[in-house]
């Protein structure tokens, strides 16, 4: 980052220069009809550097959905997958696929009410925020109905498992438990990897096949095993486009008192506690739903919010030869927060423009120079399809809406790859997420790794806050490159002239690799679900910390939270501590503690070394068990 102006106004000097001195060129390339080789490197990198540069301009006003920008930033898209020759990608000839987006502070209208009567004229009103809370993704609107519990809401033929088996739901509000049985143990249906029957898109569609009027949603009992951390889910936790039914999140201790009253039945045992109930379906592994007699509910939904419409822009060029009909989707998000507010990490400065260089003006220009490559030839065996999506900053809702209404059948929609927050290489090390999610994606990343100077980092688990995020959830194998954070994330600060352009032009070229091996496979690549907790295995040591990944880029890890009466709070670590140093092993990273803390086991004795202020501290802290 330049923090002298000058600095500042010559860096941007030198940047639109080489933009202009390759503008002949990139004239010329119309169509793509160039070969990369015969383009020099620094060409591609001023186009590139061009399209960073414009997207993160004040012109665009941070591209907030909200703001003139977005359409700039849109019509900016479209020019270039026109320029190239690529495809519209919607029926009616358009690029765009437009959506709507519930804008503003969520409002809860005073009509929102969840009562439950039973039998004896018992009767129980839920107070809103303390014991539940409507979901957007349900639909607004009253349902009315007698009550039935439907376990997990999981229906799986080839598991042999069905919550729905013999019992009629239709019309009736479903008391349903959050993810899937056995989590704890062996898992139920795909080891200890997260099955795709987890996924509230899974149990919603089940729901509405069989026409229940509405969902009283409660933790699942391993995953929340004490009251004290039963939280209620955030209204727009699982998006905000209210297609289902009216759906609220309710404290287990309201399905206890449910089943105080009335137990389920399984032959002669009774279950009067949620626990009981998961546990008895941990050890069965049968479904024990049934009606709750004599009780009916009264759910009631209201959200007051403000809607707009934005667009995902999708441009297509299509494969040759037998595999052209299978898709592969290279996808970024090109929204930002616009002037600040929502989703801003300097509440302090709404108004200012948020431009999000990095965050993701770095993907955007990913996906349209691999768009450049791919259109220049040779063809790709499978359709390629690309796509920036819109509202990945107000929860993922582009790319949900376009699993949910996709232009190519997901069904052969064979891999994802993802660009989000590429232009801050350090050290020459990226981030390659999602190797875990399909059986041939270790070697690919390997092979890429060797031809090109990065140094690779490879994480199974597909990171969890992208657009890739809902492909995978439809058994999609995605991967995605990621440069790391830095302490202007989601602040007015993130602009162009703080970038790695050069570095960024380099994980494109390392993406293309992968990109292109995954195209040259015989065979559809293996899908593979990866366990939620592979970045963080249940057998590392515990230590009790949360590290600062947003807020501090300097040398160590800065801490953000130590864990009360953990092994980190009696070595005297505090919130703040900068750590430099454990055993012999400086650290310059998360990673660095995860492989740090993966090699030791519980009861090593391990020395760290802080940074408090302007002194350094030498303290020795004793690994603890591995918290389940």
């Amino acid at each position: 980052m330049f923090s002298h102006p000058y600095s500042r106004v010559c860096f941007v000097t030198l940047i639109l220069a080489a933009v202009l001195t390759a503008a002949g060129q990139l004239q010329a390339d119309s169509k793509a009809a160039v070969s990369r080789e015969t383009v020099s490197r620094e060409t591609v990198v001023a186009r590139v550097t061009n399209d960073i540069v414009y997207l993160a301009s004040d012109a665009l006003e941070g591209r907030g959905i909200d703001t003139p920008g977005i359409e700039t930033a849109a019509k900016h898209i479209i020019d270039e997958y026109t320029r190239l020759g690529l495809k519209p990608g919607l029926p009616d000839g358009s690029f765009r696929q437009p959506f709507p987006v519930n804008m503003g502070d969520v409002v809860i209208s005073e009509s929102t009410a969840v009562v439950l009567t039973g039998p004896t004229d018992s009767r129980i009103e839920l107070k809103l925020n303390e014991q539940f809370q409507p979901i957007r993704r349900g639909a607004n609107g009253t349902a009315m109905g007698s009550v039935v519990f439907v376990g997990y809401g999981i229906s799986s033929e080839e598991d042999g498992y069905d919550d729905y088996a013999g019992v009629d739901v239709e019309g009736r509000i479903v008391v349903m438990i959050r993810r899937e049985p056995r989590q704890g143990q062996d898992g139920a249906f795909q080891g200890t990897r997260t099955s795709n029957h987890s996924y509230i898109d899974r149990k919603l569609t089940l729901v509405t096949e069989r026409k229940a009027a509405g969902i009283i949603f409660v933790n699942d009992p391993f995953s929340v095993p004490t009251a004290d951390r039963d939280e209620l889910t955030p209204p727009s936790s699982f998006g905000n486009d209210g297609s289902s039914v009216p759906f609220v999140h309710v404290k287990q201790a309201v399905i206890d008192q449910v089943l105080q009253v009335t137990p389920l039945k399984v032959g002669d045992k009774l279950l009067s506690t949620l626990a009981e109930v998961a546990a008895h379906i941990d050890e069965t592994l049968k479904p024990v739903s049934q009606p709750l007699d004599g009780w009916a509910a009264s759910v009631s939904t209201q959200f007051e919010a403000n809607t707009i419409t934005t667009d995902n822009i999708i441009g297509i060029v299509e494969g040759e030869g037998d595999l052209a009909d299978e898709t592969i989707v290279i996808g970024a998000h090109y929204d930002h927060l616009g002037y600040g507010g929502y989703g801003s990490r300097t509440p302090n400065r709404k108004g200012e423009i948020h431009n999000g260089a990095d965050d993701n003006a770095t993907g955007t220009a990913a996906v349209l120079e691999l768009a450049r490559r791919i259109a220049a030839g040779p063809k790709p065996k499978r359709r390629m399809v690309f796509i920036c999506f819109s509202g990945e900053e107000r929860g993922l809702i582009g790319s949900n809406y376009y699993v949910r209404n996709p232009v190519v059948p997901l069904s052969n929609t064979v891999f994802m790859m993802n660009f989000d927050m590429i232009g801050n290489l350090r050290d020459n090390r990226v981030e390659v997420n999602g190797v875990g999610t399909a059986e041939e994606f270790r070697a690919i990343a390997i092979k890429a790794d060797q031809e090109s100077p990065l140094d690779i980092t490879i994480v199974e688990n597909p990171f969890g806050g992208s657009d890739h995020l809902p492909f995978y959830q439809k058994n999609i194998p995605v991967m995605f490159c990621f440069t790391g954070m830095t302490s202007l994330y989601h602040t007015p600060d993130d602009d162009s002239e703080g970038l790695n352009l050069e570095g960024a032009v380099s994980v494109i070229d390392y993406s293309e690799s992968l990109l292109r091996q995954v195209d040259a496979l015989p065979t559809r690549p293996s899908f593979t679900a990866v366990n939620r907790s592979s970045r963080r295995t249940r057998n590392v040591p515990y230590l009790g910390v949360s590290p600062d990944l947003a807020d501090y880029d300097g040398e160590g890890i800065m801490i953000q939270s130590v864990r009360s009466d953990s092994p980190a709070e009696k070595a005297g670590i505090q919130v703040g501590d900068i750590v430099l140093k454990m055993g012999d092993r400086r650290l310059d990273g998360y990673q660095n503690l995860v492989e740090i803390l993966t090699a030791s086991k519980p009861g090593d004795s391990v020395k760290v070394l802080l940074k408090r202020g302007d002194q350094e501290i030498e303290t020795t802290v004793e690994l603890g068990a591995p918290q389940r």
